[in-house]
C-alpha cells in the first residue's frame, strides 16, 4: 500500500494542476490557481480513500468533515472574490514586459510548484485517512478544538474583508475593523490554526510525529511567501504605515495608540 500511496500522490498532483493550468490558458487567468487550491485538498483528501483498507473512524470522519469544509469554503470565497477584481496583481505582472513567462514556464512554476506544496500540507491528511484507525486521545482534542477554531476565525475574517471591499467607497481602501483592528492578516492566522489543528487530530499512530512538515510548511508560507510579504504593494502608502505601526502582523493583539 505504501509503494501504490508514492506513485497515487505526485500523479494525482500532476493530473490536477495540468487540467487547471490547461483551464487557465482558456481564460487567460493565470490566478484560477486560487481556486483550484481549496478544491485541490478536498478531491485528494476522497480520492485517497481508495487506499484504505479500514472502515471509516471518528478520527477519518471528522478529517473529511474539516478539510471539505475549509477546502469549499475557500474556493468558493475565491471565486466571488476574483469575479469582481482583475487578475491577482501578483500572477498579472508575470505577463508583463520583461517578466513575461511562455506558459509552460508558468505550469512549472505556479501549477506544479503549488501542487508540490499541496502534496507536502495534504500529508497528515493522506496519512491518517489510510493508515490510522486507533481511538481518539487527548491532543486529538485539541486537534478538534484548533480547528474549529481557526476555521471560524478564517471564515470572519475574509467575509468581513469582502463586505468591506464590496462598498464602492472602499475600493482600493485598507479594512482595519472587525478582526483586522487586532491583525493585519486575521485570514492568514486562522488559516495557520486550523493546520496546526489538522496536525494534533493525526497525533497517535506510529511515527505520525513527522506529519509536523505540513504546519511548518504553512506557517513558513504565510510568513515568508504568499502572506505577510505581500504587504510590499502597499508599502509607502501614509495609511497602511499607520495601520502597520498601530496593529499586529499576523497575531491577534491590542491595538498600539496613536502618538
Amino acid at each position: 500500500m505504501y509503494m501504490n500511496l508514492l506513485w497515487f500522490l505526485p500523479t494525482f498532483i500532476i493530473l490536477y494542476m495540468t487540467f487547471w493550468f490547461l483551464v487557465s490558458l482558456l481564460v487567460e487567468r493565470r490566478d484560477i490557481i486560487d481556486i483550484a487550491w481549496g478544491a485541490g485538498f478536498v478531491f485528494l483528501a476522497w480520492t485517497t480513500l481508495i487506499f484504505r483498507d479500514l472502515d471509516l473512524d471518528t478520527r477519518s470522519i471528522l478529517l473529511l468533515s474539516a478539510i471539505s469544509l475549509w477546502g469549499l469554503r475557500l474556493s468558493f470565497h475565491t471565486v466571488r472574490r476574483n469575479l469582481r477584481q482583475e487578475e491577482d496583481w501578483r500572477y498579472h505582472r508575470w505577463s508583463q514586459g520583461q517578466a513575461r513567462l511562455h506558459p509552460f514556464c508558468v505550469f512549472f512554476q505556479v501549477f506544479l510548484l503549488q501542487g508540490a506544496l499541496m502534496m507536502i500540507i495534504a500529508l497528515p491528511v493522506v496519512y491518517s485517512l489510510c493508515f490510522i484507525n486507533l481511538p481518539l486521545f487527548e491532543l486529538n482534542y485539541l486537534g478538534i478544538f484548533l480547528i474549529i477554531f481557526g476555521l471560524i476565525f478564517e471564515t470572519v475574517a475574509d467575509q468581513q474583508r469582502y463586505l468591506f471591499l464590496k462598498k464602492e467607497r472602499n475600493k482600493d481602501q485598507l479594512i482595519s475593523t472587525g478582526l483586522w483592528r487586532y491583525s493585519r492578516h486575521p485570514n492568514y492566522f486562522g488559516e495557520i490554526i486550523f493546520w496546526w489543528g489538522i496536525y494534533f487530530l493525526v497525533l497517535g499512530a506510529p511515527k505520525s510525529w513527522m506529519m509536523i512538515i505540513s504546519p511548518l510548511t504553512i506557517t513558513y508560507i504565510m510568513l515568508f511567501v504568499s502572506g505577510l510579504p505581500m504587504e510590499e504593494r502597499y508599502r509607502g502608502r501614509p495609511d497602511f504605515e499607520e495601520y502597520k505601526r498601530r496593529t499586529s502582523a499576523l497575531i491577534p493583539w491590542f491595538v498600539k495608540k496613536n502618538r
